[in-house]
């Protein structure tokens, strides 16, 4: 029947180039919209404002990134909401690590550096393998969304 006749050909050469292009394609990573990081702070069971007395870092070479697992003693200064009992006064320990991509690359904030002496707000949640806190917003654990 004339018109109904496919043209394999030239249907292989589509398929072929459609698969070229989702592999050669790169993640989709991006950065999260404001209001996941707002929900993730919504949902931190622990919402404090801190004084940062240190921090101690250590970094591991990988491949494509460095490793930055840091360990932060802060003390406790303002408690908005606490699971833990946590009051002003109290000194508690926050671990988490960092990546540092050689190359660049998109996707959620990373946890900032926090440095001695700073003040932040801080959205955290308990860790019981670390026995320590952690960041419970991602990058924006130490900084309120909007500011």
């Amino acid at each position: 029947m004339p018109g109904s006749r496919i043209n394999l050909n030239g249907r292989l050469s589509v398929l072929a180039l459609l698969a070229a292009a989702l592999l050669l394609a790169p993640t989709a990573n991006a950065e999260l919209p404001p209001q996941v990081y707002r929900q993730r702070q919504a949902a931190a069971p622990e919402v404090l404002v801190i004084r940062v007395k240190s921090v101690k870092t250590t970094e591991t070479e990988r491949a494509d990134h460095k490793l930055v697992a840091n360990v932060v003693e802060a003390v406790v200064e303002h408690v908005a909401r606490t699971t833990k009992g946590l009051k002003p006064g109290v000194v508690i320990t926050i671990m988490y690590t960092q990546r540092e991509y050689t190359q660049p690359i998109t996707g959620p904030s990373e946890v900032p550096t926090l440095g001695e002496s700073e003040i932040r707000p801080a959205y955290l949640a308990w860790d019981k393998e670390l026995k320590a806190f952690s960041p419970a917003a991602g990058g924006f654990s130490f900084t309120k969304v909007g500011t």
